[in-house]
């Protein structure tokens, strides 16, 4: 068995049907193309082909989400990055983007707001604030 690995980190965002592929890898390690043109198709009303599909795949392991190995005559595709990793550092990216072109009061603005009237998620962003500007605290001292 030969495995590809990577060590980078992911530079591309993912289009929508790379996400809708990569949603797949990530619940289901070690997927062939086949299987998974199937698992992609039984949630959508358009299908894809599998040629389709092992372009996607390609491309996911080309940007670094996805490594391969080669089982036979099989591509097996896993996730290299977690799923939690690629949110977090994405919204990282984003954020620092929005930070640098709009300033503060805009971005965390927009950030509070798309929260909207979730208690859970405005009970988290009061939690992040507080262990940070704790962690600040102790930085200047």
């Amino acid at each position: 068995m030969q495995r590809k690995t990577k060590t980078a980190e992911p530079a591309d965002l993912l289009s929508p049907l790379e996400a809708e592929v990569m949603a797949v890898v990530w619940r289901h390690p070690r997927l062939n193309v086949e299987d998974a043109t199937a698992l992609v198709n039984a949630k959508r009303a358009r299908k894809l082909s599998e040629r389709t599909v092992a372009t996607i795949l390609r491309r996911l392991d080309a940007k670094g989400y996805a490594a391969h190995e080669v089982e036979g005559r099989a591509f097996l595709y896993t996730a290299v990055v977690p799923e939690e990793q690629f949110v977090a550092w994405h919204g990282r990216r984003a954020m620092g983007e929005l930070l640098g072109r709009y300033g503060p009061e805009v971005a965390v603005a927009g950030l509070v707001e798309g929260a909207g009237a979730d208690k859970a998620a405005l009970d988290m962003l009061e939690e992040l604030l507080r262990r940070n500007r704790k962690d600040a605290g102790k930085g200047a001292t």
